[in-house]
């Protein structure tokens, strides 16, 4: 069964590694998300970094400069997206602060359904490439910032990470507003991070999934939290959306600031894939998760996929959505 991971980050430095991942972990290709522009690295050096050592093993998707917030920054954003689709890119990666930290020019908040982003969104469409998009995160990083937050080891790692603090919107406030563009771009196709950043509940995700035939999500670091409902609920969920669904995994590697894999570590990745693949695949219970302890001391039942649920969720979504 071929698996393709559509959530990833890693540097060029980091190609000729991540090679030797993939034969690993019996991943035939990767779907790496905006490390070239959030690092600075020029985009056709990057890419050929990338080529050299990968060949077609892995798929770029870009990233907009918010630097630019003048008006008009839509329109800029838009024209940049089809210049780098022309030099490979296949599709469009919003991190999360968009909603939570980019500001316009006025020194504004810049919400995730701001007008002035449409010709961005409008453009993908155009263009037949996805928007892979991350809205908010864990409820636990909107809570108190004390050792009563279930999340507060990962938080003392990463303080940033915390939107509990007066000045930011709520983490529902966020979906809504991506709700408010995904309704308004019904030809172009999103992609929602993190299981749609609500793994939470899946009541929820699946609402949007009903609603908005746009929509897709991925599983990428958030097992620990997709687990901790009851396996069958859980199992019927990824059945019932089964062609709606893309593996990922959120590894990273050369990006320091947030916590990346030790490229010489190869047995510690090969076990971080291999509680994915029994999460998926097996009817095991109080497994550790990808993410444990530092996305939370729990465990997790796993959720025995059929085998052709399996080969969509860890294949063929993502070749017909994205290869």
């Amino acid at each position: 069964m071929g698996k393709i991971d559509a959530h990833v980050h890693f540097h060029p430095a980091k190609a000729g590694a991540i090679a030797r991942i993939m034969d690993e972990n019996g991943l035939d290709c990767m779907v790496n998300l905006g490390i070239l522009e959030v690092l600075d690295i020029p985009f056709e050096e990057g890419m050929a970094a990338f080529r050299r050592a990968l060949g077609e093993r892995m798929v770029y998707f870009t990233t907009p400069d918010f630097r630019d917030n003048t008006p008009g920054f839509g329109e800029r954003m838009a024209e940049e997206l089809e210049r780098k689709v022309e030099l490979g890119a296949r599709g469009l990666k919003i991190f999360k602060d968009l909603g939570l930290r980019y500001r316009d020019a006025e020194g504004r908040l810049i919400p995730v359904d701001d007008p002035r982003l449409d010709p961005l969104w409008a453009k993908a469409g155009e263009l037949g490439i996805p928007v892979l998009i991350h809205t908010a995160d864990p409820l636990a990083f909107f809570g108190p910032l004390d050792e009563s937050n279930e999340r507060w080891e990962e938080l003392q790692l990463h303080p940033d990470w915390h939107f509990g603090a007066p000045g930011f919107p709520a983490h529902d406030e966020l979906l809504e507003q991506r709700e408010r563009v995904l309704a308004r771009h019904p030809g172009t196709i999103f992609i929602g991070a993190h299981l749609g950043e609500y793994p939470e509940n899946l009541a929820y995700v699946d609402s949007c999934l009903e609603r908005f035939p746009n929509f897709y999500v991925d599983t990428s670091a958030r097992i620990g939290e997709i687990g901790r409902h009851p396996a069958e609920e859980v199992r019927a969920f990824f059945i019932k959306h089964q062609d709606r669904l893309l593996f990922g995994s959120d590894l990273v590697m050369g990006w320091s600031a947030f916590g990346e894999q030790d490229e010489d570590d190869l047995a510690g990745i090969r076990r971080f894939y291999d509680l994915h693949w029994r999460f998926f695949e097996t009817d095991e219970r109080q497994i550790e998760h990808p993410g444990y302890p530092i996305q939370g001391r729990w465990k997790v039942d796993a959720i025995g996929l059929p085998p052709e649920v399996l080969e969509k969720l860890y294949e063929q979504n993502a070749r017909r959505l994205i290869l």
